[in-house]
């Protein structure tokens, strides 16, 4: 095996594991809410992301939200590889909107 060989199968066996998460209704808002709270968010605000982005977002967008939180950028954007431009944008405004309404109001 090359040294490129080993990262390109950790990257197809954990996007095989995202793919069939995905078949399965993704992530949990549990593990959202997790995953959120790494990311310096108060549980109040994950608790309210969670609940908006499991209404809001398709199965896929909800993932890779999760993804992008936990930090694992490069499963993230090889779910995200089939996405145009215009879905990608759609997306990002879905996600302030969700993050927006979960501020806290002052």
């Amino acid at each position: 095996m090359t040294r490129t060989t080993v990262p390109n199968l950790l990257v197809l066996a954990t996007l095989l594991g995202v793919t069939s998460a995905c078949g399965k209704g993704g992530p949990s808002k549990a593990e959202f809410v997790e995953a959120c709270k790494k990311t310096q968010a108060t549980p109040a605000m994950c608790e309210c992301a969670a609940k908006e982005a499991k209404e809001k977002l398709s199965t896929k967008q909800f993932t890779l939200m999760v993804l992008d939180m936990q930090g694992k950028r490069q499963e993230a954007e090889a779910l995200a590889g089939d996405m145009s431009f215009e879905d990608r944008a759609k997306f990002a405004e879905l996600q302030f909107g969700i993050l927006g309404k979960c501020m806290p109001q002052e």
